[in-house]
């Protein structure tokens, strides 16, 4: 190669490397393609959500609030004879909404003697402050299941040997004349990074199982009419 051509091919390199570099500098600038962090916005959990608190607080003792009075339940009971008709209308206690199956009648579960305690098949008492054993005269699966602790709730510290563990008891979450819970809203779920941000399409009518954008419409199965059935 002659002397004139090198110098032709070292001014022509001279000039399109810079250029190539100036060029890439321009594009890093632009940024045609931004960083799309694949972990989820944080979401606010309600305090609610982790408070240990029980949710209810009924009191573990025989007693009856009225106006600013608190009575043991035998003080009345003991001088009010019960009626033998138990399937009426109460005339005291009417705050009490008994719906809880079968147990129709306050005797199902109250001392008829000792309103101070419960009762047990048998006729025996039950401490007011044991009203798992009343539960466990229906209920026996839930209750061997309380007793092992794969039901209601345990407080206090995984390793006892950090704390300890309290168990509550049913009525401390179920009502005993009307244990349903009543309608709660839930908590957000839990975010991946595969699954991204969640909205709330319906499953039943769009096959994408981990929300991949521009996915669901070549998996989106085809509407099913109700009509003629």
């Amino acid at each position: 190669m002659s002397t004139n051509s090198l110098s032709v091919v070292n001014i022509a390199r001279a000039v399109w490397v810079p250029c190539l570099l100036v060029a890439f500098a321009a594009l890093l600038l632009a940024d045609p393609l931004p960083f799309a962090d694949p972990v989820s916005v944080e979401m606010p959990v309600r305090a609610s959500a982790t408070d240990t608190t029980p949710v209810r607080q009924p009191s573990l003792e025989p007693k009856y609030d009225v106006a600013v009075f608190t009575y043991r339940c035998s003080e009345c009971h003991r001088i009010i004879a019960s009626p033998e008709k138990t399937y009426r209308t109460l005339t005291q206690h009417t705050e009490i909404n008994l719906q809880h199956g079968i147990n129709t009648h306050c005797f199902n579960c109250h001392h008829r003697t000792n309103r101070d305690a419960f009762v047990d098949d048998l006729g025996n008492e039950i401490p007011w402050n044991e009203p798992q054993l009343v539960c466990a005269k229906c209920h026996g699966p839930v209750y061997r299941d309380w007793q092992h602790g794969s039901h209601g709730r345990t407080n206090g510290y995984w390793l006892t040997t950090k704390g300890p563990q309290t168990r509550r008891k049913c009525i401390e979450c179920h009502d005993p004349h009307h244990p349903p819970f009543p309608s709660m809203k839930p908590e957000r779920a839990p975010d991946t990074l595969r699954m991204g941000p969640q909205g709330s399409g319906r499953h039943s009518e769009e096959h994408d199982p981990l929300r991949l954008t521009g996915h669901a419409e070549a998996g989106a199965a085809a509407p099913v009419s109700d009509e003629g059935h």
